[in-house]
């Protein structure tokens, strides 16, 4: 089972970006069944599942952001008449 996990921890990135280009060409829209959703899981059911996908999201995008190492930033442009 470590084996298993370990190999899922090393991949979440490409699992994730491998769903969302599936997801891609999907649509989303839950339009046509936001009734019935909200009918299963109720409004602040649907409004949970909402803010917690978003934040999923923001926290990946953090995760990978911090994987890349941070570059100093460039020196300000010359000025003209040191051109």
């Amino acid at each position: 089972m470590n084996r298993i996990w370990q190999w899922v921890k090393d991949k979440a990135g490409r699992i994730v970006s491998s769903l969302g280009a599936l997801l891609a060409g999907a649509d989303l829209d839950i339009s046509p069944v936001k009734d019935s959703l909200e009918g299963l899981l109720s409004h602040k059911g649907v409004q949970f599942i909402t803010v917690a996908l978003f934040l999923g999201s923001w926290l990946r995008h953090q995760w990978v952001a911090n994987q890349h190492p941070k570059t100093d930033p460039l020196p300000p442009p010359a000025p003209e008449s040191a051109r």
